[in-house]
């Protein structure tokens, strides 16, 4: 089985969420597009250079954005020092899982020990400091998430799902009724996190049974169904 997720609410009437507001710093987000933008010209390169595949997964198409997300299964450089983000308020303990400006997650050591005992020595996570208002360092640790897999792990024949931009293949959608997807349990069991390049939906960032289990066995706060999929995805 697999769920797409997004950021928990601690109280969803008043819209707060357990990562308390962060302030985006310029300058952190201008070498952070550009480590993305070279990330970018690498990936258009090796297409070009290779068959150029539109089907494939290293078609480079990154969304709205000209640069990949972190949450979208390309390896990025890792960067000499931390990216940097700074709390609008000062702040105490904070939960495993906390929303950042950086187009991913921060994760603690405890989560990402869960995802390395399921998925080793596939994805990375990325040096990340947060700044409480007087810029002193916050005690805990987290590290930016970047998910390197991009898979097709939907079971296409069987979702109710048709193609975006037909005759192309690239790229699916829920079709019209019921939304419902399954996936490939053979696929999905030997996964922790991946990005399911080809689905253009609410989401592209699933995780498997194996992790959400042990999030949920361990307590871990953070993250939380998608809403648009509030049940778990099937495994055919």
């Amino acid at each position: 089985m697999a769920w797409f997720f997004s950021t928990e609410y601690k109280d969803r009437d008043t819209g707060t969420d357990w990562t308390p507001e962060v302030e985006r710093i310029a300058s952190e987000h201008e070498r952070f597009r550009a480590i993305g933008a070279q990330l970018a010209q690498d990936i258009e390169a090796r297409y070009l250079a290779g068959p150029r595949d539109r089907n494939s997964p290293g078609y480079p198409w990154f969304g709205s954005s000209d640069v990949p997300r972190m949450l979208d299964g390309w390896p990025w450089q890792i960067p000499d020092r931390p990216f940097v983000d700074q709390f609008k308020e000062q702040q105490g303990d904070l939960v495993d899982i906390v929303s950042t400006s950086f187009t991913t997650y921060a994760i603690s050591q405890r989560v990402i020990d869960m995802i390395e005992a399921i998925e080793p020595n596939v994805h990375q996570y990325l040096p990340y400091q947060m700044l409480q208002p007087d810029s002193s360092v916050h005690p805990d640790k987290r590290w930016l998430l970047n998910v390197c897999t991009r898979a097709e792990v939907v079971d296409i024949e069987r979702s109710n799902v048709q193609w975006a931009k037909p005759p192309s293949d690239r790229w699916f959608i829920d079709a019209p009724g019921e939304r419902r997807l399954l996936v490939k349990a053979k696929e999905a069991r030997s996964r922790a996190i991946w990005s399911e390049w080809r689905y253009n939906g609410a989401q592209t960032t699933l995780i498997s049974d194996a992790l959400w289990n042990a999030l949920q066995a361990s307590g871990v706060r953070g993250w939380q169904p998608h809403f648009a999929y509030s049940r778990h995805i099937e495994e055919v």
